[in-house]
Protein backbone atom coordinates (compact mmCIF):
# COMPACT_ATOMS: atom_id res chain seq x y z
CA UNK A 1 0.00 0.00 0.00
CA UNK A 2 1.29 3.57 -0.84
CA UNK A 3 2.00 6.15 1.76
CA UNK A 4 -0.58 8.47 2.71
CA UNK A 5 1.18 11.17 1.00
CA UNK A 6 1.25 9.39 -2.02
CA UNK A 7 -2.41 9.36 -2.70
CA UNK A 8 -4.58 11.98 -4.37
CA UNK A 9 -5.93 14.76 -2.52
CA UNK A 10 -9.01 13.17 -3.56
CA UNK A 11 -8.13 9.86 -1.83
CA UNK A 12 -6.60 11.97 1.11
CA UNK A 13 -10.18 13.83 1.81
CA UNK A 14 -12.35 10.65 1.21
CA UNK A 15 -9.89 8.62 3.47
CA UNK A 16 -10.08 11.37 6.18
CA UNK A 17 -14.23 12.18 6.46
CA UNK A 18 -14.40 7.68 6.87
CA UNK A 19 -12.32 8.20 9.38
CA UNK A 20 -13.61 11.05 11.15
CA UNK A 21 -17.19 9.05 10.83
CA UNK A 22 -15.68 6.06 11.92
CA UNK A 23 -13.79 7.32 14.70
CA UNK A 24 -16.06 10.43 16.00
CA UNK A 25 -19.48 10.61 14.92
CA UNK A 26 -20.60 7.22 15.11
CA UNK A 27 -23.05 5.21 12.41
CA UNK A 28 -25.47 2.69 12.32
CA UNK A 29 -26.89 0.45 9.98
CA UNK A 30 -30.65 0.53 9.20
CA UNK A 31 -33.17 2.67 7.86
CA UNK A 32 -35.61 5.03 9.26
CA UNK A 33 -39.32 3.91 8.77
CA UNK A 34 -42.04 6.61 9.40
CA UNK A 35 -45.91 4.67 10.94
CA UNK A 36 -48.94 6.42 11.53
CA UNK A 37 -51.04 4.96 14.12
CA UNK A 38 -53.76 4.89 16.26
CA UNK A 39 -53.33 4.71 20.19
CA UNK A 40 -56.64 3.44 20.87
CA UNK A 41 -57.97 6.60 23.50
CA UNK A 42 -61.39 7.30 22.58
CA UNK A 43 -60.96 11.20 23.07
CA UNK A 44 -57.35 11.11 21.63
CA UNK A 45 -57.24 13.39 18.31
CA UNK A 46 -56.21 10.59 16.45
CA UNK A 47 -59.57 9.28 16.90
CA UNK A 48 -60.62 11.82 14.47
CA UNK A 49 -58.09 11.12 11.89
CA UNK A 50 -55.02 12.84 13.01
CA UNK A 51 -52.81 9.42 13.96
CA UNK A 52 -49.92 9.46 15.99
CA UNK A 53 -46.65 9.58 13.71
CA UNK A 54 -43.70 7.29 14.95
CA UNK A 55 -40.04 6.23 13.83
CA UNK A 56 -38.72 3.00 13.68
CA UNK A 57 -35.33 1.53 12.56
CA UNK A 58 -35.64 -1.05 10.11
CA UNK A 59 -32.57 -3.51 9.32
CA UNK A 60 -32.53 -6.91 8.02
CA UNK A 61 -31.02 -9.69 9.99
CA UNK A 62 -30.63 -13.14 8.81
CA UNK A 63 -33.20 -12.23 5.68
CA UNK A 64 -35.58 -11.17 8.36
CA UNK A 65 -36.40 -7.51 8.57
CA UNK A 66 -36.52 -6.20 12.60
CA UNK A 67 -38.15 -2.87 13.25
CA UNK A 68 -36.83 -0.75 16.80
CA UNK A 69 -38.78 2.31 17.70
CA UNK A 70 -37.04 4.82 18.22
CA UNK A 71 -38.51 7.28 21.15
CA UNK A 72 -38.71 10.87 20.11
CA UNK A 73 -35.83 12.17 21.88
CA UNK A 74 -33.76 9.99 20.08
CA UNK A 75 -34.79 10.34 16.87
CA UNK A 76 -32.29 13.62 15.82
CA UNK A 77 -29.19 10.84 17.33
CA UNK A 78 -30.71 8.22 15.08
CA UNK A 79 -31.11 9.46 12.07
CA UNK A 80 -27.46 11.13 12.15
CA UNK A 81 -25.91 7.90 12.96
CA UNK A 82 -28.22 5.86 9.98
CA UNK A 83 -27.25 8.87 7.50
CA UNK A 84 -23.28 8.50 8.60
CA UNK A 85 -23.63 5.21 7.90
CA UNK A 86 -25.01 5.91 4.26
CA UNK A 87 -22.10 8.61 3.67
CA UNK A 88 -19.83 6.14 5.09
CA UNK A 89 -20.78 3.69 2.07
CA UNK A 90 -20.49 6.37 -0.67
CA UNK A 91 -17.12 6.95 0.55
CA UNK A 92 -16.00 3.28 0.75
CA UNK A 93 -17.48 3.07 -2.72
CA UNK A 94 -15.40 6.53 -3.59
CA UNK A 95 -11.83 5.02 -2.20
CA UNK A 96 -12.73 1.66 -3.34
CA UNK A 97 -13.02 2.88 -7.54
CA UNK A 98 -9.95 5.08 -6.68
CA UNK A 99 -8.03 2.57 -6.25
CA UNK A 100 -9.79 0.38 -8.77
CA UNK A 101 -8.45 3.00 -10.97
CA UNK A 102 -5.13 2.92 -9.79
CA UNK A 103 -4.29 -0.88 -10.45
CA UNK A 104 -6.05 -0.82 -13.57
CA UNK A 105 -3.55 1.78 -14.97
CA UNK A 106 -0.84 0.88 -13.13
CA UNK A 107 0.20 3.75 -11.20
CA UNK A 108 -0.36 2.00 -7.41
CA UNK A 109 3.43 1.60 -6.75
Amino acid sequence: MKHRSHLSAKQRKARSKLAQIVHEKGFLRGTIVTMSRVCGKPNCRCAKGQKHVWLYLSRSEGGKPKLMFIPKRYEEMVKGWVDNSHKIKELMEQVSLDLWDAIKERRFD
